[in-house]
């Protein structure tokens, strides 16, 4: 069963990259040009450092390269996980499960992070010499969220006893508080000085939508392709049935 789940993720995982790569390259990067075009002016119409090894056209298309393989990674993973959680997970169609797993993830894994730490386009608000610093505090921030949801799943199934209304209400408060707590104690770097206010946020809901098409396209194909596998088997139980 998990290398079926395995492949099923990694399936899942590259046409939902494709899509991310898709949604990427019509929303982002327009916004990805303005920023650049910015930074140039800035600098007087010439990149400071060396001379970049690919330029934006190469970039652009190297952009699908990226989401479709970060798609199967992610994928991949996601397929285990579900693979793993199978039998210890209450009973729920592979739809469902899917869906409401993809969900979970893109919410303490990406939207939580973005909260706290938005991304930002080139040149805008990107200090290096606190670069170190704040690749680790993003980090923490995804492994901690992460380690919340797990907390709350695990806190789950020990009140299955209590009414459902219940136990959701008082599952959801203490994973908000633990998010809460998340946003408020971990350190800030600052805003992102004179830049466009437009500019900032079109970058920062492009880069959001991408992650939130790619975690929907791999808990929806994820879920599609678990349907049709289930179906297949009942209707093979039934036919072997019936010829008994």
């Amino acid at each position: 069963m998990t290398g079926v789940y395995l492949r099923r993720g990694l399936l899942a995982g590259l046409v939902a990259g494709l899509l991310a790569g898709l949604f990427g390259f019509a929303f982002g990067e327009p916004s990805l040009d303005r920023a650049v075009e910015l930074e140039s002016h800035a600098q007087g119409g010439e990149h400071s450092g060396a001379e970049e090894a690919f330029g934006r056209e190469e970039q652009k298309a190297g952009l699908f390269l990226a989401t479709t393989l970060y798609g199967a990674a992610m994928g991949g993973a996601f397929g285990l996980v579900l693979a793993y959680m199978r039998g210890r997970a209450a009973p729920r169609s592979e739809w469902s499960r899917s869906l409401r797993f993809a969900a979970t993830i893109f919410a303490g894994a990406v939207l939580l992070p973005c909260l706290k730490y938005p991304p930002n386009p080139p040149g805008v608000g990107a200090d290096p010499a606190t670069l170190t610093a704040r690749t680790t505090a993003y980090l923490a921030m995804v492994v901690l969220s992460l380690l919340a949801v797990l907390f709350a799943w695990r806190l789950s199934r020990e009140l299955e006893g209590l009414a459902k209304p219940t136990r959701h209400l008082l599952v959801g408060a203490v994973l908000l508080f633990f998010w809460a707590l998340l946003l408020i104690l971990l350190p800030g770097f600052g805003g992102v000085g004179e830049a466009p206010a437009d500019l900032v946020w079109n970058f920062r809901l492009s880069a959001l939508g991408t992650q939130a098409v790619l975690w929907a396209g791999i808990g929806c194909v994820f879920g599609l392709l678990g349907e049709r596998a289930e179906t297949r088997e009942s209707s093979t139980i039934v036919a072997e049935g019936g010829s008994r």
